[in-house]
C-alpha cells in the first residue's frame, strides 16, 4: 500500500459500465478519481467471455446495448477507444408466434413495419400507419432528444416527470390513435384501448417487461407503453445494437477512456464499509479478502456507489447512519420483475423460422420475444414471477433474445456457426422448490423446456445443436451479488417509478448521506443506455462546480445520426 494513493476527490465503487461512465465524465473533467472493483475485472454485467463452446463469445449478460441513444459516446470520444456498435440487421425486434406469423420493427423505416404488421392484422396496421405518419415527422424535430433526456439522462424528479407527462400528453393530444386519456390507464388498458390483435398488444408489451416495467400500472405502464408505441412509430431513435467481438467491447472503451484521462482502476478489491462521519461520506474501507485487504481510501469530495441500494444503505453504510426511511426503503428494495433464466446455443447452421417464407425480414433480426402468444400468456408469466415464486411452465421468453451471424460480426463464433441466446422471465427465489440454489438442480431441466418452445418457433434448433449453456439467477446472483438476481436495477412499478426511485425521499442520485451519490438504480430503465452514470455525474459535476465543460455538450439521438451516416441509410417517414 505504500505505493498506492488513498486519496481522491472521488471514489466510486463497482466498475460496471455506469461506474464506469461516472468515473469517466468526472475524471476527464479535472477531478481525480478512483474505482473499486469486487473482481479481476470491470464490466460485471456487460462480459464476454468464451463459455461454452472453442470460438463462441457469450456476452454473458448484456446483449441488446443502448448506448448510442444517449450523448455518452460522443462526450467520451467513445470510438477513439474501441467502441464499435454494430447493427446484425435493420430489425431491431420482433415476436414470431405459434401459428407461424410475426411481427416486427425496423429501426429507421417504419415503411417494413407497416407492411409486416399488414400480414398479421389489417386493422392494427391501419393503427400503426395513423401513428407513424404523425409522430414520425414530431420525432425528428427538437421534441426527440428533450424526451429522451427527460427519460433517460436526468434526475427523476417531480418537475422533471412532468415535463415527460406534457410532451407525452401532447403526442396524446395530436395523434388520433391515441386515447386522449392516455397517461390515466394501466397499460394494459391503453393496449385494449388501441389495439385489437392479442399478437399486436404482446408485440408492443415485450420491451417494458424486458425492463421490468409493470404494465398493469397507471404511471409506469401507461407511460412505457406509449413511449414504446412512439419509438416503434417514429423510426431512427431507438438504435440498440451489439458491439463487435460481444458487449464487453463497450466496458474496454470506457475503461481505456477513464484511464487514459488518467483515472485509478483497483480490481479484485471489494469494499467493506462506507465510512461516514457526522452524516457525510468520507471515504471507504476495503474487505479482508481484497489484494489490500482492509485498506482505506479517502474521499476528498464524492463517494459514488454503483451498487444496488440494498448493498449500499444497509451493508456498506448500515442502517444506524440513515434516517429511518431511508433504512425501510433500502431494506425493502423490489428487486422482482425481470430475473432472467438464460440460454445459450451454439448452431451449425444458420437459425431457421418457421414464418420465414411468409415473413422474410426477420432473417436478419436482431432481437426477439417468444412464448406469449396472447396476453393471458404474458399475464400467466407475471403471476408466477411476482406472485408465486416458482417459474412459468412453459417459459415465457420475454427478454432480448439474440442471435448473432457470423457474417455480421465473424469474431463472434467460429466460421459456418451462430450464436442464440434467450432469456426467460422467472423468480429469482423459488422459495416453494426449496429457496435460489435450488436453480442449481434444475437448471437443465428448465433448458430442456426454453429449448422444446423455440423450437416450435425454430424448427432446426435440436438438429443444428453444437452445444448449449443454461445460466440462472442464482448464478446472477453470484456472479454480481449486488444484484440480487435481477436483470437490471430492481421492479419498475408505482412504489420504485421517477422520483420515488429507488425509495420516496432519497432524491437520487443524491442520497440522505452528504457527499454520497448512486448511479445504479435511479432512473433509466436500460441500464447500457448508460442513463444512471451519465446523471450521477452530471449532478456530482454540478454540485462540485466542474460541469461546464466545452467537450460535454452533446444531445440524445446526435450519435445515432452518425451511426446511421456511416451505414449509409436515412431515416424513412411513413406517408
Amino acid at each position: 500500500m505504500a505505493k498506492i494513493e488513498q486519496e481522491y476527490d472521488v471514489i466510486v465503487i463497482g466498475g460496471g459500465i455506469n461506474g464506469l461512465t461516472a468515473g469517466c465524465y468526472l475524471q476527464k473533467a479535472g477531478l481525480k478519481v478512483l474505482i473499486l472493483e469486487r473482481r479481476d475485472e470491470v464490466g460485471c454485467f456487460c462480459s464476454t467471455q468464451e463459455l461454452l463452446h472453442p470460438g463462441a463469445m457469450v456476452s454473458v449478460h448484456a446483449n441488446g446495448l443502448f448506448p448510442a441513444i444517449g450523448p455518452v459516446p460522443l462526450d467520451l470520444d467513445l470510438d477513439r477507444f474501441g467502441f464499435e456498435l454494430l447493427m446484425p440487421g435493420p430489425i431491431v425486434y420482433f415476436a414470431p408466434f405459434k401459428d407461424g406469423t410475426a411481427l416486427a420493427w425496423h429501426w429507421y423505416n417504419p415503411k417494413v413495419t407497416y407492411d409486416v404488421w399488414r400480414r398479421v392484422s389489417e386493422k392494427d396496421a391501419e393503427t400503426f400507419h395513423t401513428i407513424a405518419k404523425t409522430i414520425g415527422p414530431i420525432l425528428q424535430s427538437d421534441i426527440a432528444p428533450e424526451m429522451m433526456n427527460t427519460m433517460f439522462y436526468e434526475p427523476m424528479t417531480d418537475e422533471s416527470f412532468l415535463n415527460l407527462h406534457n410532451m407525452l400528453d401532447m403526442f396524446s393530444s395530436m395523434v388520433p390513435a391515441f386515447p386522449k386519456d392516455s397517461l390515466y390507464l394501466t397499460g394494459v388498458e391503453l393496449l385494449n384501448e388501441m389495439w385489437e390483435d392479442e399478437r399486436s398488444k404482446v408485440f408492443l408489451s415485450g420491451w417494458p417487461i424486458t425492463l421490468a416495467v409493470d404494465i398493469t400500472s397507471r404511471i409506469a405502464g401507461s407511460t412505457i407503453i406509449l413511449m414504446m408505441t412512439a419509438l416503434v412509430a417514429g423510426a431512427g431513435i431507438a438504435c440498440v445494437g451489439t458491439c463487435r467481438g460481444g458487449s464487453h467491447n463497450l466496458t474496454h472503451a470506457l475503461a481505456r477512456c477513464f484511464l487514459h484521462h488518467g483515472g485509478r482502476i483497483l480490481a479484485g478489491c471489494p469494499v467493506a464499509r462506507i465510512t461516514v462521519d457526522n452524516g457525510e461520506a468520507k471515504g471507504v474501507a476495503l474487505s479482508r479478502d481484497a489484494i489490500y485487504p482492509e485498506a482505506e481510501f479517502r474521499a476528498r469530495k464524492a463517494v459514488i456507489s454503483n451498487l444496488s441500494p440494498y448493498p449500499t444503505f444497509v451493508e456498506l453504510v448500515g442502517e444506524d447512519k440513515l434516517p429511518a426511511f431511508a433504512a425501510r426503503g433500502a431494506r425493502n428494495f423490489d428487486y422482482r420483475g425481470s430475473p432472467l433464466f438464460t440460454t445459450w446455443w451454439v448452431l451449425n447452421e444458420r437459425p431457421k423460422w418457421k414464418c420465414i417464407d411468409r415473413f422474410p425480414e426477420i432473417d436478419r433480426g436482431f432481437s426477439f420475444n417468444f412464448g406469449a402468444d396472447t396476453m393471458a400468456d404474458i399475464f400467466r408469466m407475471d403471476e408466477h414471477v411476482m406472485v408465486l415464486d416458482t417459474p412459468p411452465d412453459p417459459p415465457v421468453n420475454m427478454g432480448y433474445c439474440i442471435h448473432t451471424f457470423c457474417d455480421a460480426d465473424p469474431t463472434q463464433a467460429p466460421p459456418g456457426q451462430y450464436n442464440v441466446l434467450t432469456w426467460a422471465n422467472v423468480p429469482t427465489t423459488i422459495k416453494p422448490l426449496g429457496g435460489p440454489e435450488k436453480w442449481d438442480d434444475i437448471r437443465e431441466e428448465y433448458g430442456d423446456k426454453v429449448e422444446d418452445s423455440l423450437s416450435e418457433l425454430m424448427p432446426n434448433l435440436k438438429s443444428a445443436k453444437i452445444a448449449r449453456y443454461c445460466d440462472t439467477p442464482w448464478d446472477t446472483w453470484r456472479r454480481n451479488p449486488s444484484s440480487r438476481g435481477h436483470m437490471s436495477s430492481g421492479y419498475y412499478g408505482e412504489r420504485q417509478w421517477w422520483s420515488w426511485r429507488p425509495f420516496a425521499g432519497c432524491g437520487a442520485p443524491r442520497t440522505p448521506i452528504a457527499k454520497l451519490y448512486i448511479s445504479n438504480s435511479i432512473g433509466s430503465i436500460s441500464v447500457s443506455s448508460l442513463g444512471g452514470g451519465y446523471t450521477c455525474a452530471k449532478v456530482v459535476a454540478e454540485d462540485l462546480g466542474v460541469r461546464e465543460q466545452d467537450w460535454w455538450a452533446s444531445r440524445p439521438g446526435d450519435y445515432t445520426k452518425l451511426f446511421l451516416k456511416r451505414m449509409g441509410e436515412q431515416v424513412v417517414l411513413i406517408d
